[in-house]
């Protein structure tokens, strides 16, 4: 009898604590919450609203803030949902529900918000949200499927490379080609070439008096630099006369090329006229040679030359003579022009003025 009741007790504890623990679930999972929590409507308008029905949840930020309570078609064509939303969980108009798949083809509509604006205003009891549809994992990997094809065939090809290239290296070091033999000479060469080098850079650089006769040259380099620019500046300005003459000379003989050919002309023309009078220079000096001319015997003969010089002392007698009656004529002609009436009767009769 002890061990019934005691088996009996241990029954009514498990059925008890099986009672409770569903009644829990019952609370935490079922439509219970939804009959002790308050709720307000949200009305949302979606294009496709693939497995979305009674009872899909709604997240806001992760977390479960109500369930779909009814979900029709729209005039418009799209899907009509409304959702039960708990009372204390505000929904603003910048979020936009979106409605996400997971693998297991299980549906759920998520609140994201968008750009935040303060204030923020609540949406209102017959207001819509626009939603939308996340990319179902499914149709994600279907659009991948030719960019895998792709990379798989480059994947292909790449490892055919790798083969190509795994079969030259083994016949460049397994001796089968002799360009690499080649190549290990020519290096051996170039680096007997660089010790040489070296050496004779260490024998330079190795002597005391080199050493000092360069840094001496280095520390004397910003003088020479200076020397170079300052070199430099006065050919820059004897450049800069120069180029001034050569526009002087050009603006020179510029003029000189437009009248070249009027120039060239009128030299022509001055040479012909030196020419004729080159020949009248001659035809006067043969006349001066010839002693029958006038010219010659003016030149040669004496009694020529005497008569000419006693016909110009004769005028010279004869101008001498001429100048008191030339002075006597001036002063008649003046007293004639002031008193006319000097001519006779008729000039008196008329008592004309004088010219003067």
């Amino acid at each position: 009898m002890m061990n019934e009741r005691v088996m009996q007790f241990r029954v009514g504890v498990l059925v008890l604590a099986t009672a409770i623990i569903a009644g829990i679930l019952i609370v935490l999972f079922g439509d219970l919450p939804s009959l002790v929590q308050a709720s307000y409507p949200l009305r949302m308008s979606f294009a496709d609203a693939r497995g979305v029905s009674a009872g899909t949840p709604v997240r806001k930020n992760g977390i479960l803030v109500g369930r779909v309570g009814s979900i029709v078609l729209d005039e418009r064509g799209g899907v009509s949902v409304v959702a039960d939303i708990d009372s204390y969980v505000p929904i603003y108009r910048d979020e936009q529900p979106k409605i996400s798949g997971s693998l297991l083809g299980d549906a759920e509509i998520s609140l994201v918000s968008g750009r935040i604006v303060p204030p923020r205003q609540r949406v209102g009891k017959d207001e819509v949200l626009v939603g939308g549809i996340s990319r179902d994992p499914f149709e994600a990997f279907a659009s991948l499927e030719p960019k895998l094809a792709l990379a798989l065939d480059s994947l292909t090809i790449a490892s055919e490379s790798v083969s190509k290239l795994s079969t030259n290296l083994d016949k460049l070091f397994l001796g089968e080609d002799d360009k690499f033999k080649q190549m290990v000479d020519k290096t051996e060469i170039a680096l007997e070439s660089f010790s040489l080098a070296m050496n004779n850079i260490n024998d330079v650089m190795g002597d005391p008096n080199a050493r000092d006769k360069m840094k001496a040259a280095i520390e004397a380099l910003p003088e020479v630099l200076a020397d170079l620019r300052s070199t430099v500046k006065g050919i820059s300005t004897t450049v800069d006369t120069a180029d001034r003459n050569l526009r002087n000379l050009e603006g020179l003989t510029r003029p000189l090329g437009e009248r070249g050919e009027e120039m060239v002309a009128q030299v022509d023309r001055t040479i012909g006229r030196l020419d004729d009078v080159l020949q009248q220079a001659a035809m006067f000096t043969k006349a001066l040679n010839q002693s029958d001319g006038t010219l010659g015997k003016l030149v040669r003969d004496p009694k020529v030359y005497d008569d000419l010089a006693q016909a110009a002392a004769n005028v010279n007698s004869i101008t001498k003579e001429l100048r008191p009656i030339v002075d006597d004529v001036r002063v008649f002609t003046d007293k004639i022009a002031r008193h006319p009436e000097q001519l006779g009767v008729r000039g008196a009769l008329d008592r004309r003025p004088g010219l003067k």
